[in-house]
């Protein structure tokens, strides 16, 4: 049996666990600070975060990778490395569905968020 090549981390009682996988997600801990949520909102923002890649990804028409090596490796053509814009996208996602937003503010958001991913939607080219 032969080692992983994997990087690995030592557990809290010295096992070796993996590292975590790179995420295209933001944290939940950057998005409580950077939309300066109360601590209250703490599981809002958990569950409002894959609603966020995954309604991203469905406007990109396009899969999210945290890295180009992780889009090589999964073989697709047509997969988009995360960039500083497209979390900012998401971030607005995720103030429209938790924040104290009235109706308007966070169609808005979602708006802004919108176009902000369209920049960089599959268009079959």
């Amino acid at each position: 049996m032969t080692e992983s090549t994997e990087a690995v981390q030592d557990g809290a009682d010295g096992t070796p666990q993996e590292a975590p996988e790179p995420t295209v997600a933001p944290s939940v801990e950057d998005t409580m600070l950077r939309l300066r949520l109360d601590d209250d909102l703490l599981d809002d923002v958990t569950h409002a975060i894959p609603q966020a890649v995954a309604e991203a990804e469905s406007i990109l028409e396009r899969r999210l990778y945290a890295s180009e090596a992780d889009m090589e490796a999964a073989g697709d053509l047509r997969g988009l490395v995360i960039r500083p814009d497209i979390t900012a996208a998401m971030l607005l996602l995720i103030d429209a569905s938790v924040g104290a937003n009235a109706s308007k503010d966070a169609e808005t958001k979602r708006q802004r968020a919108e176009m902000m991913l369209l920049r960089y939607a599959y268009r079959g080219v």
